[in-house]
């Protein structure tokens, strides 16, 4: 009988060493991934942003969740493809939309408060993920659903915001 993964905690063991090799084979295929999908993201205009988006963060909601229930080496890599397209789009296109509804006054000042906040969830997901794991049966996938609930609810999320952009004349 094979040993589940999540479970290995002896670092010395053949499987423990076995996963992290692996999980070194599935971070390339997320960058590259990421790269790949980072050079279409470029191309958009601002009607399709935000569906973008909600794209890329839909297809991280399944990799997450397609690694929780991974069943082989290549479920997970099809996970980390996903996962990939949601880190390049959490990464790019929040920003984007920032720096087009800017005026230009300010944008230091803006950027670096936007960037604190999103760095503040990260902490705050670090901190109590301490809490949550041992609630939720310290069980390694049931923390990878909460990311795929997590980015479901950003892919909707996204459409309460209001873009606005003054090389479109939304602002003056």
């Amino acid at each position: 009988m094979a040993q589940n993964i999540w479970h290995t905690t002896n670092a010395s063991s053949a499987a423990y060493q076995a996963a992290g090799n692996w999980f070194g084979v599935l971070s390339a295929v997320e960058v590259a991934v990421a790269i790949i999908y980072g050079l279409i993201l470029q191309k958009l205009n601002d009607r399709i942003r935000k569906p973008a988006y909600a794209l890329g963060m839909i297809l991280g909601a399944l990799g997450f969740w397609g690694l929780s229930v991974a069943p082989t080496k290549l479920w997970s890599v099809i996970a980390f493809i996903g996962i990939g397209m949601c880190w390049v789009t959490i990464n790019s296109i929040p920003f984007t939309i920032l720096t087009n509804a800017l005026d230009g006054k300010h944008d230091g000042t803006y950027m670096g408060l936007f960037n604190s906040w999103v760095c503040f969830p990260q902490v705050v997901a670090s901190v109590c993920s301490f809490a949550l794991y041992p609630l939720l049966g310290n069980y390694m996938p049931h923390m990878l659903v909460v990311a795929a609930v997590l980015a479901l609810i950003g892919a909707f999320a996204v459409y309460v915001v209001k873009e606005i952009s003054v090389e479109r004349g939304d602002i003056e």
